[in-house]
């Protein structure tokens, strides 16, 4: 339920550094690739702008993307990790067909442009050759209350820019994307005729790579089609949060970590809690930065939950029925996320 409270880092990048170092060191002897992705992986977690978003990232209507969604997919950094909580009041969808499914209840989508400094695995960037125009790399990583500890997936989606939202039967979509959509709507998740954009898989972790291919039993399709219905969900908090960050009318708020508390994790060896930002709606016709600690003294804050994109005549901005905490005096940010003990999808 929404409160009153200050909106507060969800500090999930601190915690999963510390998850994908232990999990790094624990499986070098056997998978020494796989734990140099992850290695490259903590810096880049490091390295990147952090975004709190709501919960399950409920800015836009899936049913409601449209081209002038994919149109402003563009990373207001090289590297950024978005973070939500994902509860969705329900046990989520634990079995899609063939594929099994791992609870997560909160998820980082760690997105970053395709440049030669962020290939972490040889030959990646040969996605290039295909979409020379480029795109965004999309890799999920998160956390469930089944193993307690962060996860990186096997691997994501990379998402093209001139990309194209169209309406696709199963018969019309390549074969990993149709065992995948064919999964995602036997459970509900996906309708027959729904809205599709490219989206084009890709694995960063060889040695599992090897170990699920084996478990399809050689089929290359089927793999794949596991990563794309992993990373359905990262991939859309890309689109919406890009979708939002972009339009003229939306800022961010910075929110710093405690100072003492920083002080007193590195005194202990843990990672220490970073910078995040905060979307807000901006009085102006353009986007705007404000700063503050934890929200305080930024003028009042209108935190966004689910809107629509307006296009007008030279700018698209962002369109929402209710402000949430438009109408603080002290500048609050209403806390719309929380994370609750239900256990929902991984990949829902």
């Amino acid at each position: 339920m929404p409160t009153t409270e200050q909106i507060q880092p969800l500090n999930y990048c601190a915690h999963a550094i510390e998850d994908l170092l232990e999990f790094a060191r624990g499986v070098q002897p056997m998978a020494p690739k796989s734990a140099h992705v992850h290695d490259r992986l903590v810096d880049m977690l490091c390295n990147s702008v952090k975004f709190l978003l709501p919960n399950c990232c409920d800015l836009i209507d899936p049913d409601d993307m449209k081209q002038a969604h994919l149109d402003l997919v563009r990373l207001p950094f090289p590297c950024v990790a978005f973070e939500a909580p994902w509860d969705k009041g329900d046990d989520g969808v634990l079995d899609l067909g063939d594929f099994p499914q791992t609870p997560a209840t909160k998820r980082i989508a760690l997105c970053w442009e395709a440049r030669p400094e962020y290939e972490l695995l040889p030959g990646l960037n040969d996605i290039l050759e295909a979409f020379p125009e480029g795109g965004i790399f999309v890799m999920p990583i998160y956390w469930g209350p089944e193993y307690k500890r962060w996860t990186a997936a096997l691997g994501g989606s990379f998402v093209p820019y001139d990309n194209e939202v169209r309406s696709m039967t199963l018969e019309q979509s390549l074969p990993a994307s149709r065992i995948a959509n064919a999964a995602a709507i036997e459970a509900g998740l996906a309708k027959p005729h729904g809205k599709q954009f490219r989206a084009e898989p890709f694995y960063l972790l060889p040695e599992f790579y090897e170990q699920m291919l084996a478990g399809f039993g050689g089929n290359l399709e089927k793999v794949f089609a596991q990563i794309m219905l992993d990373s359905r969900d990262e991939t859309m908090m890309l689109v919406q949060a890009c979708s939002v960050i972009n339009c003229a009318n939306v800022g961010t708020a910075t929110i710093e970590p405690a100072a003492a508390l920083n002080k007193k994790r590195l005194a202990s060896g843990k990672q220490p809690f970073f910078t995040y930002k905060v979307l807000q709606l901006t009085g102006e016709g353009k986007a705007a930065e404000h700063s503050g600690a934890g929200g305080t003294h930024a003028g009042p804050r209108m935190h966004l939950r689910r809107g629509h994109l307006r296009r007008l005549q030279s700018k698209v901005i962002w369109v929402r029925p209710t402000m949430v905490g438009a109408s603080s005096e002290a500048g609050f940010v209403v806390k719309d996320y929380a994370i609750g003990a239900a256990a929902t999808s991984r990949r829902a």
